[in-house]
């Protein structure tokens, strides 16, 4: 008798003791790593080892939240496979760790409708998720998968209270998939809490819907109607390969159709663009392109303003749910055609210049619909600084209408190069412009599914999010150890070789270049040499612009060291490349079709 008391006091030491170890508390803070960093977080001091019983149960309720429960679940079963059970169930039920989910009224808080909150209770061994939005839903979702990391001894889930919410609600990246790189896509962009992506206007006609258009929105609508994020943009520029005629229902019918198919598999906002690409007339801006437009409309925002009604009644009368943007041809003071407009004050043109954009953005202010976003650059293409002032010109422009930035600097940050090639989105912007730009967002025009513009795609919605304690080289840093880990140095050896090795050959063909446009310039000044100050003016002009480009860059030394110095840097990064291969062979992959080639140098100077 007393050896069977002994052996069962014996047996609930060992349980309680497994339990104790299983679950206790901490002395120290549990440092939680997450890109972008949410807003509060206060560990609890408290953790859960999954040894033997290593599963899990989400209780959702809704739609929304069985969604969210289904990526939640993929995204432990990347991280641990089959070491950890996941069950989504509609009860309670015996399990070690059970996942609840809460509803937040929309006007509980002040935060924008992507805030949640995650809420442990080790005691109980319950994580309460709440939050306003399907969006907010799915981030709180990957933020809570970071709970769970590998231990020594098998699972370790780790207890902590979050707040979290981004400073910009309308966080827009671009990228141009084909429809089998969809998945990864969205994938890539919920685990960085990118609001919306947006599909590339140039890639697809917008007068039909293309077979290649059908199979990348059957992708979407399949991954969305799995998982409900993220937004989707698709965007149409209706001067590309073919110029729209307004006034023809057909054509207007044709881009509707096309709208359409993109709604019906996921895209719930649209951009009409019509950038670069209108006919245009010096002194009158850009012009309608047909007879039957001429009549009917004043001018082309006349036009524009019109076709952006039409496109909302029709979606109202079809119960369509779209955000509208609008990216009209005058988006910058750096114009396609004009070029830098400040060169045409106090000149002859100045009014040439300035009437037909002022006409345009005054016009486009008064009568567009009022919630449609009308889409800028800021002052320049690539508008490295935005100041409060530059803001308050545009909206004055547009009759008290802001704009909505659409952001070309990701290309903006190396010489001789256009890709951003594991560079940090870094510009200087007001402090508080979160504030001041239209809609509380912006919108970012790059490739976010290129290998070398993942990592800058990160950084720039980092910003996004906290604005405020963003710093860029911390940001690339988190980025690049989170999508390549042990290999980030070599990549950054990599873009320094890479970016040697362009500047390089790029220096040496603009000072040369620059010699072929000296000759031309002269050319001018004989033609002009009897004609009015207006025209000298402008050829001084050349003269300035000449000058600064061929003292850009140093003096080219002899051409046989050149050609030495190109081909020990094109070794180096074929060596890099070599190790990348064997670390990341997929990306490196991806990588080696960006690099530069080395030229012929019997065809540089």
């Amino acid at each position: 008798m007393k050896r069977k008391l002994k052996i069962t006091l014996a047996l609930y030491l060992i349980f309680f003791t497994a339990v104790i170890i299983a679950q206790r508390q901490e002395t120290n803070s549990i440092k939680l790593s997450i890109q972008p960093e949410p807003k509060e977080i206060v560990p609890l001091n408290k953790y859960f080892d999954f040894r033997d019983e290593k599963f899990i149960s989400l209780n959702p309720a809704s739609s929304i939240e069985h969604k969210a429960a289904g990526y939640f679940k993929h995204l432990l079963f990347e991280k641990f496979e089959n070491e950890l059970t996941v069950n989504i169930i509609d009860n309670k039920s015996n399990s070690f760790v059970r996942i609840l989910f809460e509803k937040i009224n929309q006007e509980s808080t002040s935060h924008n409708n992507q805030y949640y909150e995650i809420k442990g209770n080790a005691d109980k061994k319950e994580i309460l998720l709440k939050y306003k939005s399907q969006l907010g839903l799915l981030f709180a979702c990957v933020t809570l998968s970071e709970y769970f990391q590998k231990a020594e001894n098998g699972i370790k889930l780790s207890y902590f209270d979050i707040k979290d919410y981004p400073d910009f609600s309308r966080r827009i990246i671009s990228a141009i998939p084909k429809p089998e790189e969809v998945f990864e896509l969205m994938d890539f962009a919920l685990k960085n809490k990118i609001e919306t992506i947006a599909i590339g206007s140039r890639q697809y006609p917008w007068y039909k819907a293309s077979d290649e258009f059908k199979k990348l929105f059957a992708e979407i609508s399949l991954w969305k109607n799995k998982y409900g994020g993220p937004s989707i943009m698709q965007m149409h520029n209706i001067y590309e390969e073919k110029h729209i005629e307004i006034s023809n229902d057909d054509d207007v019918n044709a881009l509707k159709e096309v709208i359409k198919l993109g709604i019906d598999n996921g895209a719930d906002k649209l951009m009409i663009l019509a950038d670069d690409t209108p006919p245009f007339k010096f002194g009158e801006g850009y012009i309608l392109t047909t007879e039957n437009d001429k009549k009917k409309f004043k001018h082309m925002a006349d036009a524009h303003c019109y076709l952006m009604n039409d496109i909302k009644i029709w979606l109202n009368e079809k119960s369509l749910q779209s955000e509208l943007y609008y990216v009209p041809p005058f988006y910058t003071y750096e114009d396609m055609h004009y070029g830098d407009m400040e060169l045409y004050k106090n000149t002859r043109w100045e009014d040439d210049a300035y009437k037909p954009i002022y006409r345009d953005l005054n016009y486009l202010g008064v009568n567009i619909p009022e919630d449609v976003f009308i889409i800028w650059c800021g002052p320049f293409v690539r508008s490295r600084t935005i100041t409060a002032e530059d803001i308050n010109d545009w909206t004055y422009n547009l009759k008290g209408i802001t704009p909505f930035l659409w952001d070309n600097t990701i290309y903006s940050h190396n010489p001789f190069i256009s890709s951003p090639l594991f560079t940090a989105w870094d510009n200087n912007f007001p402090a508080d412009f979160k504030l001041r730009t239209a809609g509380n967002g912006m919108f970012i025009n790059g490739a976010a599914n290129m290998e070398d513009s993942k990592a800058t795609a990160i950084t720039v919605n980092d910003y996004m999010w906290n604005s405020s304690t963003y710093s860029a080289e911390k940001s690339l840093n988190q980025a690049l150890n989170k999508l390549y880990g042990n290999s980030s140095n070599l990549l950054l050896q990599l873009r320094e070789v890479e970016l040697e090795l362009r500047k390089k050959i790029g220096e040496r063909e603009l000072w040369f270049e620059s010699d072929s446009l000296w000759k031309i310039i002269r050319k001018i000044r004989f033609i002009h040499s009897k004609n009015p100050f207006d025209y000298h003016l402008n050829y001084t002009r050349l003269k300035g612009l000449r000058l600064q480009l061929k003292n850009s860059v140093p003096e080219p030394i002899d051409k046989i060291e050149f050609i030495n110095q190109c081909n020990e840097l094109y070794k180096r990064r074929n060596d890099i490349m070599s190790n990348l291969q064997i670390e990341i062979p997929e990306a490196a992959e991806r990588l080696k079709k960006l690099l530069l080639e080395l030229p012929d140098f019997e065809k540089i100077q």
